[in-house]
């Protein structure tokens, strides 16, 4: 795996990975996960661009403070990072799931920094389902057991075909399982709760117009922890956005399918490089 500095951001400690040369492609990985989450896009993009992914604060090997964070705290990790690493020209700034919620509220804040925006399976508000889907993965925390854990996770994260593909392939199950494991050793219930309290109330609906960016959007059509409909109102409030589905996929396609997530934020970041590298 990648080496990860440090850097240290008044009471805690940010783990990222940084590599490449070029224009900065920001990473930010979901709900409970940390920059490994990325590993089969940071292959590909850090030899096109500069990558930077990091761990949020919570989850990988990034501090774990125990009190509720806010969505203003991620959103202000990430600007204290670029500032420590002196980074003064525009980002192109990836998401996925809550980090998709993060990559909202950080262009809403910050939109002189971001040059492009990719959102992936990202919620536009916390909605009843996602409430439903929240309490079975807080659920699963409880189970010490966690290869049963990583099964009841995935249900929810992967599509039925891709679940069936890791069952009949013992070599690609014990990788995503190992992966999970290693995540799941470091992070416990109460890092479940305190990265959810910034989730609780987020809401841009009102906001999304605002965002000016040229703007990618995916969204797995067989998601069962964020809705389509989400992905489609981004679509509908970003003026300069488009859509692109990945029929039968989860919410981790990602993973399920890095080929054409790779090839498609790659196209859409050409289309705004002042150099192609």
């Amino acid at each position: 795996m990648f080496r990860i500095p440090v850097f240290k951001h008044k009471d805690i400690e940010i783990n990222y990975f940084k590599k490449g040369k070029g224009e900065i492609l920001l990473m930010i990985p979901g709900f409970t996960s940390s920059y490994e989450a990325w590993t089969l896009q940071i292959s590909y993009f850090q030899r096109k661009m500069m990558v930077i992914a990091l761990d949020n604060r919570g989850a990988g090997k990034s501090s774990k403070p125990d009190y509720p964070y806010t969505m203003d705290m991620f959103t202000n990790d990430i600007y204290a990072l670029l500032n420590h690493l002196s980074i003064e020209t525009q980002i192109h700034l990836v998401g996925h799931s809550m980090g998709g919620m993060i990559a909202q509220a950080f262009v809403l804040k910050y939109p002189e920094i971001v040059k492009t925006l990719t959102i992936l399976a990202a919620p536009t508000y916390i909605d009843d389902s996602f409430n439903q889907v929240s309490e079975q993965l807080e659920a699963s925390m409880l189970d010490p057991d966690l290869e049963a854990r990583f099964k009841k996770t995935s249900e929810l994260n992967y599509s039925e075909s891709f679940i069936k593909r890791i069952t009949q392939n013992k070599g690609l199950y014990d990788i995503i399982l190992t992966q999970f494991i290693e995540q799941s050793a470091t992070f416990t219930l109460k890092d479940y709760v305190n990265q959810k309290a910034a989730i609780l109330g987020f809401d841009t609906r009102e906001l999304l117009h605002k965002i000016s960016q040229p703007t990618l959007i995916m969204h797995g059509t067989d998601d069962k922890l964020v809705t389509l409909e989400h992905s489609k109102i981004l679509n509908e409030k970003i003026p300069n956005s488009r859509l692109e589905l990945f029929e039968g996929l989860g919410h981790s396609f990602v993973l399920e399918d890095p080929l054409k997530v790779n090839n498609l934020i790659w196209n859409f970041i050409q289309q705004h490089l002042e150099l192609i590298h």
